[in-house]
C-alpha cells in the first residue's frame, strides 16, 4: 500500500498501462487464478487480456465485474472513481457529467450507479461486536410520491466517536417480521449482541438462534435516529428533487460508503477500497440486493 499512498490519482492511473497493473494486482494478488479452470499461475505478467496456459481460455482484467462490457477505458475507469472518492459531499450524474465532459447525462447517470454498486460491495461486510438494529422513517422531499420510507438501520455501538460508527441501511417495503429477519441476516455478523427494541421481533426464534438478543438503551436508540436524520440531510443536500425511490437503496449504499470511510486519513485508501468493489466477481455482485425502477 505505501506505493500507492505516495501518488495522487492523477500520477498513479495516467496511462493504460499503469491502470492494468494495478488492477491485475488487485484482482489477483496471489497469481491470476483462472475463472475457468480455477489454476493458479503466479508468474503471469500483467495484461488486459490473458490467456491461461492449462485451458487456453481467454479473460480480461474485467471480465465478470462491475467494469464488464463498458465502452470507457480503465483510465477514465480510474477518473471517475477518483472524482467519486475525492468530493465528500459527494457527485451528482449532472456534475459528473460536466466533469467527464460527456454529451449524454444517461451516460453519466449509468456510470454512476455501476460506481454506487462498486461502493456498496466494497462496504457489504457485516456490522459486527454490538450493533444497533432498528427500523425508522427516512423522511426526504425528494420522494414526493411517498415522503415517509422504512429504513432497516444496523449500527455497530461502542465507538470512542459515535459519529463515526460503521452502518449499513436496508430499503424495507413492509416491515413484516419475514423481512426484518432477512435485513438482520444480511447486515449483521451471527452470533453478534444485537439490540433491538421491538418485542415482537424479539420472540423471532431466528434472532435468538443466531443472536444475543438485547434490549437498547435509550441512549443507544437516540444514536440510531441521529444517524438517519444525518442520512436524509445528506439526501436532501444532494439530490433534493431527483430521486425515483425504486433507486434509494443505491443512494442508501453511498450515504453508508462515505460514512463508513469519513475518518479514514488517506483518501487514496478509500479510492483502493472503492476498487475493491468495481472488480468483484459475479458471485459477489448477484449477492447484493439491487435497485429497479424507472430512471430519475
Amino acid at each position: 500500500m505505501t506505493s500507492f499512498q505516495q501518488h495522487t490519482p492523477s500520477t498513479l492511473f495516467s496511462t493504460e498501462h499503469a491502470c492494468v497493473t494495478y488492477l491485475f494486482q488487485k484482482r489477483w494478488p496471489y497469481g491470476f487464478k483462472c475463472p475457468f479452470c480455477k489454476r493458479v499461475q503466479n508468474d503471469m505478467a500483467p495484461a488486459y487480456t490473458v490467456v491461461c496456459r492449462y485451458c487456453r481460455k481467454q479473460t480480461s482484467i474485467t471480465a465478470h465485474t462491475l467494469m464488464h462490457g463498458s465502452k470507457k477505458n480503465l483510465v477514465a475507469w480510474m477518473r471517475v472513481a477518483s472524482q467519486f472518492c475525492f468530493h465528500d459531499q459527494g457527485i451528482s450524474a449532472r456534475e459528473l457529467q460536466r466533469l467527464m465532459e460527456l454529451s449524454c447525462y444517461q451516460t453519466a447517470w449509468s456510470w454512476l450507479q455501476k460506481i454506487r454498486r462498486g461502493a456498496a460491495l466494497a462496504e457489504s461486510a457485516p456490522c459486527r461486536g454490538t450493533v444497533l438494529f432498528d427500523v425508522l422513517p427516512l423522511q426526504i422531499s425528494a420522494v414526493p410520491q411517498k415522503k415517509t420510507l422504512d429504513i432497516g438501520i444496523a449500527l455497530e455501538l461502542g465507538h470512542d466517536k459515535p459519529a463515526l460508527a460503521r452502518v449499513r441501511l436496508w430499503v424495507l417495503n413492509q416491515k413484516l417480521p419475514e423481512e426484518v429477519t432477512a435485513a438482520v441476516n444480511t447486515l449483521i455478523e451471527k452470533n453478534t449482541i444485537l439490540l433491538i427494541r421491538n418485542q415482537q421481533w424479539l420472540n423471532l426464534n431466528d434472532f435468538h438462534e443466531s443472536y444475543r438478543p438485547v434490549a437498547p438503551t435509550p441512549k443507544q436508540l437516540a444514536q440510531g435516529y441521529l444517524l438517519m436524520q444525518k442520512a436524509a440531510n445528506w439526501l436532501d443536500r444532494l439530490y433534493r428533487g431527483a430521486i425515483d425511490s425504486s433507486y434509494l437503496q443505491s443512494y442508501l449504499d453511498e450515504f453508508c460508503f462515505r460514512h463508513n470511510t469519513a475518518s479514514w486519513p488517506d483518501r487514496l485508501a478509500v479510492l483502493d477500497h472503492l476498487l475493491t468493489g468495481l472488480i468483484s466477481s459475479d458471485d459477489d455482485i448477484s449477492a447484493q440486493p439491487t435497485s429497479k425502477g424507472p430512471i430519475s
